[in-house]
């Protein structure tokens, strides 16, 4: 664990899910897990266990539920950037990106901004000029050659205008372009009357290497084209899922036709070939790109090439060269709420609007499960006979301990803090295994297993009321200054405090030479002394109106309902020092 010690993990459930299993031994399997010991050194465990601070709860289920126990459902999406909320629908058909004039930087990541270019020759009547620059690192899109008409619709006019201020085409240019080869083609190969090409388009690129766009574009439309060649001959196809296509009413028709009609032989539908030219879609590798790539990274060096990160960034990730840099429009966020995954429960719901980062509905742990610490207890030898009746968290000098450096074999006493968020008094039950597992064993007893914790009033209440009174320490003590088992260590008003005495194992020398290999040797962290503790409350509450039935008459006269929950933690107490 990387927490400091000490530090207190509850475990969530979810980790030992089981997976479906015959009736007759669901039976064995509840039994078997009641008598189970939570192993915080099993491998599965480290992803069970949680501070508390990260855990929801369940109210219909009344369990803890970690990140995994959740179904998250996006409430909307917006941009960080402009905070502007986008419709879904908008996402569905451009993306998860602001259309809009955000944009960040490809080198830096920071927040792009519009600048005005100055003009050369102010008397002339000539349009502004603009670009879009980074104001922490100073790249702008003036070193790939591109600039913008208008200080808005940055977006459209990017999309617009490849590197270099080169113009990219439109789908229905591509869409020219392309028919316009395949006629081509078809002349050559005698399979269509010659006829005089259209070429006063000035669409046409006789030679440009093709971009990832128009590729892309070519590609789709073959496939697409080869589907609806299939449609004539396979009249029944299983990809055709459209209710109102003649294709569908003949499948429903086939179903309630007689055997003879079932019997009628069908065609075998055309095999789909693949591309086999530029204008559907082929892309050949050309050896003499690589031959450039090489010579100009002789020439400029690494620092014109582009980082792992930055590649990643761009919509082409198969970019090389700095001067191939685009600006990344900016990712949209969004807001999610979260449901339980056994009942659909909400656990969390923040509220719509972009601007706020308050929450209608969050429903943490640490409002519902009592929360548990712990810290060393100094040596009744060293500390006075009356100790201040304060909590946990404070801390004095002479409560310094150092928790890397556990002393084998010598019994060390902590303090179990536990406070209580609920507004009712709960009784708790601790239960722990007598020794730890792993191959350092270490035999921890709790004094006083049973006890009882108040409830969470008003700080005023406890202020005025008598009846909570400083614990004696003389009652705790016996005359061998020994902690006595079955009393509580100190009390206040929603908190309670028990002994725990532990034992740390003995460490087996690490790297010696007598050391037998196999199962003996020690591994990463065997030194490390948790203790899995389990913890079962009980306390009575009133029912809501929620809670009850329609003809249901309770709590109406404030009768309460008693309540079970039980989870396991798991305490990390220290490192066992070597001897």
């Amino acid at each position: 664990m990387a927490q400091t010690f000490p530090y207190t993990y509850y475990a969530c459930d979810c980790y030992d899910s089981n997976t479906t299993t015959s009736t007759k031994r669901a039976s064995q399997i509840l039994a078997d897990e009641e008598d189970r010991t939570f192993d915080p050194r099993n491998p599965r465990s480290n992803y069970a266990l949680y501070p508390l601070e990260h855990l929801l709860y369940c109210e219909d289920c009344r369990q803890i539920r970690c990140h995994r126990c959740v179904l998250e459902e996006t409430l909307n999406w917006y941009c960080p950037s402009c905070l502007f909320e986008v419709p879904s629908s908008v996402v569905k058909s451009d993306g998860n990106r602001c259309t809009r004039n955000c944009f960040n930087c490809p080198v830096c990541t920071a927040s792009m901004t519009v600048n005005v270019l100055d003009n050369p020759d102010p008397s002339a009547a000539t349009p502004d000029r603009h670009i879009l620059a980074c104001p922490y690192c100073h790249w702008s899109t003036l070193e790939t050659g591109i600039e913008f008409e208008k200080p808005t619709g940055v977006y459209g006019q990017l999309s617009r205008k490849g590197n270099g201020g080169k113009a990219i085409p439109t789908q229905k240019e591509r869409d020219k372009y392309r028919e316009l080869r395949k006629e081509q083609l078809s002349k050559r190969r005698g399979d269509a009357p010659i006829q005089s090409p259209s070429t006063e388009d000035g669409s046409v690129r006789e030679h440009d290497a093709p971009s990832r766009d128009d590729l892309f574009s070519h590609l789709s439309a073959f496939y697409k084209s080869q589907a609806d060649a299939q449609t004539p001959s396979n009249p029944f196809s299983a990809h055709d899922l459209n209710f109102s296509s003649p294709s569908a009413y003949s499948r429903i028709m086939n179903l309630y036709s007689t055997a003879s009609a079932k019997k009628q032989k069908r065609g075998k539908p055309t095999p789909m070939r693949e591309a086999a030219f530029e204008f559907e879609g082929l892309n050949l590798h050309e050896p003499a790109s690589d031959t450039a790539a090489i010579e100009r990274i002789k020439r400029d060096g690494w620092s014109a090439t582009l980082s792992t990160e930055q590649k990643l960034a761009q919509h082409n990730p198969y970019v090389q060269f700095d001067d191939e840099l685009r600006p990344v429009p900016t990712l949209l966020c969004t807001k999610r709420s979260k449901r339980c995954r056994s009942c659909r429960h909400i656990l969390s719901k923040p509220e719509s609007k972009i601007t706020s980062i308050r929450y209608k509905i969050k429903l943490l742990a640490l409002n519902h499960i009592p929360r548990l610490s712990i810290r060393a207890l100094p040596s009744p030898n060293t500390q006075s006979s009356s100790v201040p009746s304060t909590p946990i968290s404070s801390t004095t000098p002479q409560l310094a301990f150092n928790y890397n450096a556990l002393r084998s074999g010598i019994p060390t006493h902590f303090l179990l803090h536990m406070s209580n968020p609920l507004f009712d008094p709960i009784r708790v039950t601790l239960a722990t295994s007598s020794t730890t597992s792993g191959k350092v064993q270490s035999r921890i007893t709790i004094l006083c297993p049973q006890f009882e914790v108040g409830a969470n009033t008003d700080v005023w209440d406890d202020a005025l009321s008598s009846s909570v009174s400083p614990v004696n320490r003389g009652s705790v003590m016996n005359a061998d200054g020994q902690i006595e088992a079955g009393k509580i260590w100190d009390k206040g008003r929603n908190w309670t405090s028990v002994a725990i005495e532990v034992v740390p194992g003995f460490l087996k020398p690490v790297g010696a030479l007598d050391q037998p290999e196999g199962d003996d040797v020690l591994d990463e962290d065997d030194d490390l002394l948790e203790i899995p503790i389990f913890v079962r409350i009980e306390f009575e509450t009133e029912l809501n109106a929620e809670e009850r039935g329609l003809g249901d008459s309770r709590g109406s006269k404030g009768e309460k309902e008693r309540r079970e929950e039980a989870f396991w933690t798991v305490i990390g107490a220290g490192r066992i020092a070597p001897m």
